[in-house]
């Protein structure tokens, strides 16, 4: 196979692929996703949510959030959803999370099924969740109101003045005692003549207890009567009387229990009580605590602030017959500092010179000596390994190009869809000038570009103009693409 035949294989599939990866990618609807439409929905604060997180009902993906902005002081997000989506007036939308560190989405709840369908152009209200800061701010005050409650417990009852206090109980329960003995003498008067009506009613009482009794005879044969009737409700309600009294006697057995556990000292409570020292314990505790909760919150953000950008490109060289190739990744640990490492498949492979020394014996006897120097070229692959800065629109590149020193120039216009880009590198070679290379770059989206250029304009042999395309995928297509590889495995 001709190495042009193997240029178009290889364009070809790498072609496949990229159509395969803008399907993915890009969300385009298919199938059963054809006819996606698009609602709004406003948050008071979306912070972890990013353009094509996945939207869901009742747990199962329906959609994507397409965009983003800034609508006043609230967050407007623009939700696409899949055509067999009802929703009903009353619908209402949520940022959540998988779990604790899990990745934020969209929860949609579509509202009533009985109520008439939601009006186009309606604006849906969300919700967002409780901060991880405002837990741990609240815990923080549960803790210093525990802390104060233990602390007056302490005051009230320990010590010398504690047992004041309850002596102090104690006399002025004998000193109601002797009034009331006193209140009942002052009275006796009064006492008996309570004592004559208690005998004139017990006479009465007498007189009409028969007469009493024989309602009540009756009354008791009609609730005999009533309870035959319902003997076994009867029986049911008392026995969960029994054990509801049966229940209640062990609950309070058990407080009795606490109660005196902690009166003595005893257990983590008890000892908050009455001890000081478990009390500062537990406040240096609570203060590692929250050190390290920060500590990890601080680690935990700058993680969050590193992006990744992994970038596939291919040209062609038709000048050369040739072309080139390269895989690879931009670290940006900061919003101005990032790294570069790709793996460039250079059509000129590695230039390597050895000398070597030959000495030549003529007939004479005589020997002359001279140095040979050599030129190697293999095909291995070359690297890029760059530092940049980026200094506005202009960001500034140093490092390894093509597996030798050199620096670079970006330029972005257009809002950033179109940049221009200045190389020169290989600045030892002995042949030429250094090798300079101009390119510029348009991205058609923001993950797919094309670029056209001229490589080594100042050394003929090797001079060509290029032309190529390639695809970048930044943090959240490689979160969707990791997360629809995993869905793919699960079925």
């Amino acid at each position: 196979m001709t190495q042009t035949a193997k240029v178009g294989a290889f364009m070809l599939v790498a072609l496949v692929i990229l159509a395969i990866f803008i399907i993915e990618i890009e969300e385009i609807p298919l199938g059963e996703k054809a006819g996606r439409f698009r609602v709004q929905a406003e948050f008071p604060s979306v912070a972890g949510l990013d353009e094509k997180s996945p939207v869901r009902i009742a747990g199962v993906r329906v959609g994507i959030v397409e965009r983003i902005e800034l609508v006043g002081s609230r967050a407007r997000v623009t939700l696409s959803l899949d055509p067999q989506v009802r929703l009903h007036q009353g619908a209402w939308a949520e940022v959540t999370s998988l779990g604790m560190l899990g990745d934020k989405y969209v929860e949609l709840y579509p509202g009533p099924l009985d109520a008439p369908p939601l009006p186009p152009g309606s604006v849906l209200s969300g919700q967002s969740p409780v901060a991880f800061d405002q837990v741990l701010k609240t815990a923080s005050d549960i803790g210093a109101d525990v802390k104060e409650v233990t602390a007056s417990l302490r005051r009230a009852l320990g010590g010398d003045e504690g047992t004041a206090k309850l002596n102090e109980i104690l006399d002025n329960i004998r000193q109601l005692v002797a009034e009331t003995k006193n209140l009942v003498a002052a009275n006796r008067a009064n006492v008996d003549q309570t004592l004559a009506n208690f005998r004139d009613f017990s006479a009465t009482l007498k007189q009409e207890l028969p007469k009493l009794a024989e309602k009540l005879q009756r009354l008791a044969d009609n609730v005999d009567s009533v309870v035959a009737e319902n003997r076994s409700n009867v029986s049911d309600t008392i026995a969960n009387l029994k054990d509801l009294s049966a229940r209640l006697r062990t609950s309070a057995d058990n407080l009795n229990q606490i109660t005196t556990k902690i009166a003595r000292g005893e257990g983590s409570i008890g000892k908050l009580v009455n001890d000081e020292a478990t009390v500062d314990n537990l406040n240096s505790t609570l203060k590692a605590v929250e050190s390290g909760v920060q500590s990890l919150k601080n680690t935990i953000g700058r993680a969050e602030r590193w992006r990744l950008d992994v970038v596939l490109r291919t040209e062609s060289l038709p000048s050369l017959d040739d072309s080139r190739s390269a895989f690879g990744f931009d670290l940006h640990t900061t919003e101005k500092r990032f790294f570069r490492l790709e793996l460039v498949d250079s059509p000129y492979g590695r230039v390597r010179n050895t000398q070597e020394t030959v000495t030549t014996t003529f007939p004479d006897g005589h020997r002359e000596t001279y140095v040979q120097t050599k030129q190697k070229i293999t095909d291995a692959s070359t690297v890029n390994a760059q530092i940049g800065y980026h200094l506005g629109n202009t960001t500034v590149r140093a490092g390894l190009f093509e597996s030798v020193g050199g620096f670079g120039l970006d330029h972005e216009l257009l809002q950033r869809k179109l940049k221009l880009t200045l190389e020169a590198y290989d600045f030892n070679r002995d042949i030429k000038p250094p090798h300079l290379r101009l390119e510029g770059r348009y991205f058609l989206t923001p993950n797919i570009f094309a670029f056209a250029g001229w490589d080594d304009p100042r050394w003929s042999a090797r001079s060509s103009a290029f032309v190529g395309a390639g695809i970048t995928w930044r943090d959240e297509d490689l979160k969707y693409l990791l997360g629809t590889a995993a869905s793919f495995g699960g079925k």
